[in-house]
């Protein structure tokens, strides 16, 4: 089983959320989404960030790096958003950058050997649908629904908050570079 106190020293990023009401609504819903996808202390590390590839890139991995990835630019967006006037919010990043996959732990589950597969519903319920749905059953703003459910090509149609396209563009950027390196074209 996966408590509070193990995830975050699994993921201490967390603390970086500033308003206590939002960090604990987010470690709820993963903690939850984890442990409904059959994940534990003992299988989360091989959770993986994609199974379209082979890849030793861990979701726990990937959801770090895009957060620290956020946390790090997050001054410079900052920046030009306060110059014209664009509401930016640091704690939504953070919460929206930790959740942005959290639908994977359902969409990935472990089968009985441990190794990750698709789960029965992954094919109707893509992960940032099931994220999204997740976080709004646990009380998370709008914004952090609406950043995990447009993160990905679902949001292609859709309008996007200043926080939703920096998550998303950041998430591409560290998954890009994680599964293939820096692409050249």
């Amino acid at each position: 089983m996966i408590d509070r106190d193990f995830l975050e020293q699994l993921i201490p990023e967390m603390a970086w959320i500033e308003d206590q009401n939002l960090r604990e609504k987010t470690e709820q819903v993963l903690l939850y989404a984890m442990t409904q996808g059959g994940w534990d202390a003992n299988n989360i590390r091989n959770s993986p960030v994609t199974l379209l590839r082979d890849t030793d890139i861990s979701s726990i991995e990937h959801l770090r790096d895009v957060t620290q990835a956020c946390e790090a630019l997050y001054p410079i967006e900052q920046k030009y958003c306060a110059r014209h006037g664009v509401e930016f919010d640091h704690d939504i990043i953070i919460a929206a950058a930790l959740l942005h996959d959290v639908g994977k732990y359902t969409e990935v589950v472990p089968d009985e050997n441990g190794s990750p597969q698709y789960s029965v519903s992954a094919k109707l319920i893509r992960h940032p649908l099931a994220g999204a749905i997740l976080a709004s059953k646990f009380g998370l703003p709008d914004k952090v629904v609406h950043a995990i459910a447009t993160h990905s090509m679902e949001g292609d149609r859709s309008y996007m908050t200043q926080e939703s396209q920096f998550i998303r563009k950041i998430d591409d950027l560290v998954f890009a570079i994680s599964i293939f390196g820096i692409p050249m074209k």
